[in-house]
């Protein structure tokens, strides 16, 4: 009997991803891929497209669609189902996840004909807690890496079969994807990889697997041209189809007819380039140095077995951003379990897409496209709660973000608003209902640990036969980007405090002004009333090696248009400083921002500051300050491309001179 040769694709695009990357993936990958597919019937493979993707192919590219159903009809195809907008399973409610794998199950038995009973994990994250649900909704075998079982101890060549697991007495089938498979698909020529299967299969492998982005196979750098147009896919269905030792085969038949290798008891995990990824970025440094000199020294896998980094939760912990997304689709999933409400649960299952939660050598969470999709969702679903709740409290407060300190949600008619006592109350959400747009979706700038490496001279790469993974790629950075290498210390919210001897504008364009107070990202006590909102802090100005005391009291006022603010602060300090209030925001097109009409940059004279970009509205703040500088604050992040330099937010900054005590007091309102 010929080993089986499990060859699965998974697929995704982000829900609400501009239509031109998607509909340009579908050209050069999926279309193409699938029309080699049916010239080849014994090429029989496994294929996992999220829901939102395989709809969008559906509605907008029959073509493909019609040939994915004449694969399916020929027995061609085998469906793998998941979360229907690709969460990652482990990171949302069980009624979620539940809820998530059935509607993608029910799609591809609808339009295909078949039930699933393979399930691909997003992002390979595992985590045992999640057997129960996956198997109480069909599913027998899912897909992890080879990682997760070397993670646990296990030796590279147990691993060519499959194994099963069980949660409290639940079972299912983990087959682990071949690492070097991964490598070498589609990147090598044919006939390495025929020579790596027939190894494999004379090792006695009770299977060998590969199931990888379908990405791969025509959108990543260099492919499109690699696979298609040099013949590399038909060279490589040809050699395979024609191996006496191998073939192509389904995950669900083989795990009938082919024992399993043992039992398997797994580690909360993912891949390991995530495990590193989710660490903050001087631990990654670490880490890759103590790996490497492990492999130095002992030239085999125990860098992969003993030393792993965190775990793909981590995400929330590294990234505040990611992590008021998370935590706020978690409340929304209380309300739509309470609710039962269809668009409700629609618009949160939306929201509990994973892209914009990380970053890795993807764009992910640095993307802005990405990030206000996930908040139009959660403000659909925020409007769509509303209207069921009825008349809610103005006014909520609770541990929102889970970092033990209590924040503010403000319900208004025209806009909803978050507050957070965390850092100094600071406006953390302006959420725009006409448009379902977050006005302060931003990020800060931080340190990541391939910074480092795009500084560093670049040596000419050796020859290689094949064409390069995306891991592999020799990026160049730009002097521009080099320029953008900027790092924050505090969260780029709204309401920002800082206390500083001079205003310069471009030294806080740069972050590297001299910060004389304790208000910019240390907490204060919140006191709310049923439209207002009070926050104090006792603190300290700390100038000329002296420290003084200084109290800041903030005070928010609603009403359906406007929040109303004023902010006193109070020192003992002698000294005459400027007290300098930091707005943040973030609109559709950064490309185009103006302030009163002014570009970014420039010193706006008056007490109104209108920003806009002729877009997505306008935001008006009317203070009882003289002048405000403006920035256009940009990151530098990796991404499959190569590097990206990415406008993330414009930076109001109203400067306001004192001695003693401070006043600062106007309204913001957007429309």
């Amino acid at each position: 009997m010929k080993m089986p040769f499990l060859f699965g694709i998974h697929c995704h695009q982000p829900v609400g991803n501009f239509s031109h990357v998607v509909d340009e993936a579908v050209e050069r990958c999926y279309a193409p891929f699938m029309e080699a597919a049916l010239l080849y019937p014994q090429f029989r493979f496994a294929v996992h497209y999220s829901g939102w993707l395989l709809d969008y192919i559906r509605q907008h590219h029959k073509g493909v669609f019609g040939s994915m159903k004449k694969l399916a009809d020929n027995n061609q195809i085998e469906f793998f189902t998941g979360g229907y907008y690709e969460p990652v399973l482990s990171a949302i409610p069980s009624q979620d996840r539940r809820g998530q794998i059935e509607k993608l199950s029910s799609y591809i038995n609808n339009h295909f004909g078949q039930m699933p009973d393979g399930l691909w994990l997003t992002e390979r994250v595992w985590d045992p807690a999640i057997i129960t649900d996956v198997t109480e909704v069909g599913v027998r075998n899912m897909i992890v890496d080879d990682y997760h079982f070397i993670s646990a101890g296990y030796y590279k060549e147990m691993l060519n079969g499959y194994y099963i697991s069980e949660q409290d007495g639940r079972r299912v089938n983990l087959f682990p994807i071949d690492k070097n498979l991964r490598y070498l698909i589609p990147f090598k020529e044919e006939a390495a990889i025929a020579e790596y299967l027939e190894k494999t299969a004379d090792s006695g492998g009770k299977c060998s697997v590969i199931f990888d982005d379908g990405e791969k196979f025509g959108v990543w750098p260099h492919t499109y041209e690699w696979v298609y147009e040099d013949g590399w896919l038909e060279r490589f269905l040809d050699v395979v189809i024609s191996s006496g030792k191998c073939e192509f085969a389904f995950f669900g038949e083989t795990a009938d007819r082919v024992k399993p290798a043992g039992l398997a008891y797994l580690p909360i995990t993912s891949y390991h380039e995530m495990g590193e990824w989710s660490l903050f970025a001087g631990r990654i440094e670490e880490m890759e140095k103590l790996q490497e000199h492990l492999r130095e020294e002992w030239q085999d896998e125990a860098a992969e077995v003993f030393v792993k980094g965190g775990i793909w939760k981590n995400f929330f912990a590294k990234y505040p951003e990611s992590n008021r997304i998370h935590k706020r689709a978690l409340r929304l999933s209380t309300y739509a379990a309470e609710m039962q409400d269809e668009a409700l649960t629609e618009a949160l299952y939306k929201a509990q897409c994973n892209d914009a939660l990380w970053h890795g050598i993807f764009g992910g969470l640095y993307l802005p496209n990405l990030r206000n999709n996930s908040w139009s969702f959660i403000i659909e679903a925020e409007k769509e709660y509303e209207r069921l709740a009825g008349n809610l409290p103005m006014v909520e407060t609770a541990d929102l973000d889970y970092d033990g300190y209590d924040d503010a949600y403000v319900r208004m008619s025209l806009f909803n608003a978050s507050f957070t006592s965390r850092d100094c109350g600071q406006m953390t959400t302006l959420e725009l209902k006409r448009n379902n747009v977050n006005l302060i979706n931003t990020i800060s700038r931080r340190k990541e640990a391939y910074h480092a490496m795009l500084l560093k001279e670049k040596n000419e790469d050796e020859q290689k036969s094949g064409i390069s993974t995306i891991h592999d790629l020799n990026v160049e950075i730009t002097d521009e980007m080099k320029a953008m290498l900027v790092y924050d210390w505090y969260n780029k919210n709204s309401f920002i405090d800082h206390v500083v001897s001079e205003f310069e504008a471009e030294k806080f364009a740069s972050c590297s002004f001299a910060e004389l107070s304790d208000f910019t990202n240390q907490p204060a006590e919140m006191t709310a009333e049923a439209d207002s909102l009070t926050f104090r802090r006792k603190g300290g100005i700390y100038h000329s090696g002296v420290t003084y005391n200084a109290e800041i009291i903030k005070r928010y006022s609603f009403t359906d248009e406007a929040v109303e603010f004023e902010t006193e602060l109070v020192t003992e300090c002698p000294a005459e400083l400027t007290y300098v209030c930091e707005m943040n925001f973030h609109l559709w097109d950064m490309t185009g921002i103006t302030v009163n009409g002014e570009e970014c940059g420039m010193c706006h004279k008056g007490g109104s500051f209108e920003i806009t970009d002729g877009i997505t509205g306008r935001i008006i703040l009317e203070t009882d300050a003289g002048s405000a500088a403006s920035d256009i604050f940009s990151t530098v992040s990796q991404s499959e491309k190569g590097v990206d330099l990415t406008a993330q937010g414009v930076s109001l900054f109203i400067p306001v001179r004192f001695k003693g005590r401070a006043g600062f007091a106007g309204r913001l309102r957007a429309e």
